[in-house]
């Protein structure tokens, strides 16, 4: 009797252990896809080859000697000029494609004080031939209302006349477009222009 007691309370009166419950799996994640750069390695090898010689170039030229030629030192300013300029855009496009920033404020700082030193003088030259080439046309307003009545050697005379008027206006145009190609800058030219427009016929009349 003593023995079944036993059995039964060793038996009974613990409870079944539950199973454990096994931890939820886990999907490993993905690695995320790598963010596709473009390659623009040639726009920054081009970029930093043209601003390294042309702000070396410019920067020469503007601590040059009071004694250096003039046109050497003005034509060595317009290199150096276009040669950042090239520069500075093929870094630009490389900044579009990739998205990438470049500290270039050493170059734009050459390239501003270059293009003041090139272009102040040389677009004044160019207005001032403008002007004058103008000036020229105008005053011959009188005579070419009707040629038919100029003698030959009023007729040459007023030829010359024009030619000397369109001749200055090129001229100061084609310094407007010297500072353009290294500046950017722009230039109101449309009353030399209808000037030309007006002489040129009259030039192959005369002729």
């Amino acid at each position: 009797m003593i023995l079944i007691l036993l059995v039964v309370v060793l038996s009974g009166g613990s409870k079944p252990e539950k199973p454990l419950k096994k931890p939820p799996e886990v999907a490993a994640k993905e690695p995320a896809p790598k963010k596709f750069v473009p390659d623009v390695s040639a726009f920054e090898i081009d970029g930093k080859k043209k601003c390294d010689e042309g702000s070396a170039l410019v920067s020469g030229r503007l601590n040059a000697e009071p004694g250096a030629p003039k046109d050497r030192v003005l034509a060595d300013l317009e290199k150096g000029l276009k040669l950042l300029k090239d520069g500075l855009e093929a870094y630009d496009k490389a900044k579009q494609i990739a998205g990438k920033t470049y500290s270039l404020d050493s170059h734009r700082t050459v390239q501003k004080r270059g293009i003041a030193a090139f272009c102040t003088g040389l677009e004044k030259e160019g207005q001032r031939y403008c002007d004058d080439g103008l000036a020229v046309i105008k005053a011959t307003q009188g005579r070419i209302s009707d040629t038919s009545k100029l003698n030959d050697a009023e007729r040459k005379s007023l030829h010359d006349e024009l030619k000397k008027g369109v001749d200055l206006i090129r001229n100061g145009m084609s310094l407007f477009d010297r500072s353009y190609e290294v500046s950017g800058n722009r230039f109101e030219t449309s009353q030399y222009q209808e000037a030309m427009k007006v002489a040129r016929p009259i030039m192959l009349e005369l002729k």
